[in-house]
């Protein structure tokens, strides 16, 4: 088990209102989506972000430049995978891989 599988296990030990929490958190913390070049108004107005762990936007995107691996969270969790935004979450890409 990777350090990724091991954060989504406590993750789905938590209540639903101690995840919204912990996500809220996360965005405003360490979330660097606001900062990548692909981040559009439709995104911010959705107050969309961490789309490694929420999965893509429900926004329309033109991909001007992805950012995911050098975010502090893709790295602490050894995610393998880029362009959440468009592809999904670490967990649905992992899935699809498989």
């Amino acid at each position: 088990m990777d350090k990724f599988e091991e954060i989504l296990e406590k993750m789905s030990e938590m209540s639903e209102n101690q995840l919204k929490t912990l996500i809220e958190m996360q965005k405003k913390r360490i979330c660097i989506c606001r900062e990548c070049p692909s981040f559009n108004e439709c995104m911010n107005e959705n107050k969309e972000g961490l789309f490694c762990i929420l999965g893509n936007s429900g926004c329309g995107l033109e991909l001007i430049e992805c950012n995911c691996s050098e975010c502090s969270t893709h790295i602490n969790f050894q995610m393998k995978y880029e362009l959440y935004c468009i592809e999904g979450s670490e967990e649905e890409q992992r899935s699809k891989k498989k």
